[in-house]
């Protein structure tokens, strides 16, 4: 069995709404299947928290992360609606992105919306793209992580300023036919993505 399924099974029973602590997670795992203590990572297996390496919209979600090393237990595919928060080492939680009746959603989350040149709808139809608007949660972590989760344009960062809020914007606009790809995202703070919009 791989450690997701594990998980999964060690939880299968589980009541929704009993919570957990870290270690209480932990033990549960390690004395069902005898898994090696530090694989067990509770937070991996969250609805609102994103942690490096996870394939966040295909992995396993199972718990609430409530705050203070406390975990709520929802069980899979929960019609779920908050935020997803990412805590970089030494840093403060970041919105990665939303869910809303159990749908990942990034809407409002990717930076203000930006003020587009009005296209005619005839050169509308003519932009076809190959991606999709918005940034999968895996996709906008990595253009965070690539830019050390500051701001490209002035190096804002809430790692040292908690009111910072990171947002990820197209350098090629998508109206003029940029696509969201890793190489044409950039991580900008509201300020900046404010007064980009105001030049565009």
């Amino acid at each position: 069995m791989t450690i997701l399924e594990k998980i999964k099974d060690t939880f299968k029973d589980c009541q929704i709404g009993t919570e957990f602590t870290t270690q209480e997670i932990i033990n549960k795992a390690v004395l069902k299947h005898g898994c090696n203590p530090g694989s067990v990572i509770p937070s991996d297996y969250c609805y609102n928290r994103i942690n490096n390496g996870i394939d966040f919209e295909n992995y396993l979600h199972l718990f609430e992360y409530m705050g203070n090393k406390t975990y709520k237990f929802l069980g899979e595919n929960y019609p779920y609606n908050g935020t997803i928060f990412h805590k970089p080492k030494g840093g403060f939680e970041i919105a990665i992105g939303k869910w809303s009746n159990g749908v990942i959603h990034y809407e409002s989350y990717d930076g203000l919306q930006i003020k587009e040149e009005k296209i005619k709808d005839t050169d509308k139809k003519s932009i076809k793209h190959r991606t999709k608007r918005d940034a999968s949660v895996k996709l906008r972590f990595d253009v965070f992580k690539r830019d050390n989760f500051k701001c490209c344009i002035c190096g804002a960062s809430p790692a040292k300023d908690q009111s910072v809020e990171l947002h990820i914007d197209h350098i090629i606009p998508w109206s003029k036919g940029g696509e969201t790809e890793i190489n044409n995202l950039q991580t900008l703070c509201s300020r900046c993505n404010l007064g980009k919009s105001d030049y565009m």
